[in-house]
């Protein structure tokens, strides 16, 4: 049996064992408030006993079953913490999106979503001005959490979190970062502050997550030497530039979980930046008292 895709490029053949274990879950989740035994598994989903025994093991082994002593089956506490992370994350989407419309409402400025897992930063959810929708925002995107970029997901870290990040940079970057990053947890947003093809060249270094460590590093050195990084207090005077300003969304942890990301990518007054990035940080603040709630 295959499965062809809408626009005929590609064709997929179908895995039965991995439709047996999502028919097993669905099942499971269905009546999430009781017990299935190994038979009535069978019986329900028709899947054969001994395979549905093997399923089954396996999940208990990955914690997304758990066997009771009775030999019935039930949601294994491994899944039941997923399926939270997915449920978060999906709140911060349903809070972020009319949130980052008000903001660009107000403001004229693009904004984006930026969700964290792990150590994997993704450009999600974006929305633009009705009166610019050819604004600037990134490309939808996967990034790793390293200097100098995501600073406003690690500035509320603990220390140890921060050191390893601040490892990551060239040894004469890491007094900048580390004053940068106590800058941005003051103030409540990051300041991306190169444009052009400086711009540019942070994209590339975001994208290239398969490159060698060697020639990463080499890139993050380039992107020091082309501009300074984000602005510290005493450099927020007369006209400054700002690609894009990052405020953190806190989980029910307090730990950085996504930021809302406004995108001027113009030059301003610093009392205009300033106004935008309260404005951000009042976006993501909302954002972090809904899913807080």
């Amino acid at each position: 049996m295959t499965d062809t895709v809408g626009d005929g490029t590609a064709e997929r053949q179908s895995s039965p064992p991995t439709r047996r274990v999502v028919e097993m879950m669905s099942i499971l989740v269905d009546r999430a408030d009781e017990t299935l035994t190994l038979a009535e598994i069978v019986r329900i989903t028709g899947i054969p006993r001994g395979t549905a025994h093997a399923v089954a093991t396996q999940l208990c082994a990955l914690g997304w079953l758990t066997r009771h002593r009775d030999n019935s089956f039930a949601l294994g506490p491994e899944f039941l913490t997923v399926s939270r992370r997915a449920a978060r994350l999906d709140l911060v989407a349903a809070a972020a999106i009319p949130a980052m419309r008000e903001l660009v409402r107000t403001t004229g400025v693009p904004a984006f979503l930026a969700r964290r897992a792990a150590d994997v930063v993704t450009v999600a959810e974006q929305v633009t001005p009705d009166s610019s929708p050819d604004s600037w925002v990134p490309p939808l995107r996967r990034m790793n959490l390293r200097p100098p970029l995501c600073r406003e997901f690690v500035a509320w870290a603990d220390a140890e979190e921060r050191e390893r990040w601040l490892e990551q940079a060239p040894h004469d970057q890491r007094p900048r970062l580390e004053a940068v990053l106590d800058a941005v947890r003051e103030r409540g947003y990051s300041i991306e502050r190169t444009t052009g093809h400086h711009r540019a060249i942070i994209d590339t270094l975001g994208s290239l997550d398969e490159m060698p460590a060697q020639l990463r590093s080499r890139m993050s050195e380039l992107v020091s030497e082309l501009s300074a990084i984000d602005y510290l207090p005493d450099e927020l005077t007369g006209e400054v530039g700002a690609v894009s300003i990052g405020a953190p969304i806190f989980g029910p942890d307090r730990s950085v979980i996504a930021s809302i990301v406004a995108c001027p990518d113009s030059t301003m007054s610093s009392d205009e930046l300033t106004e935008l990035g309260t404005a951000a940080r009042a976006a993501a603040g909302t954002v972090s008292t809904a899913i807080q709630r």
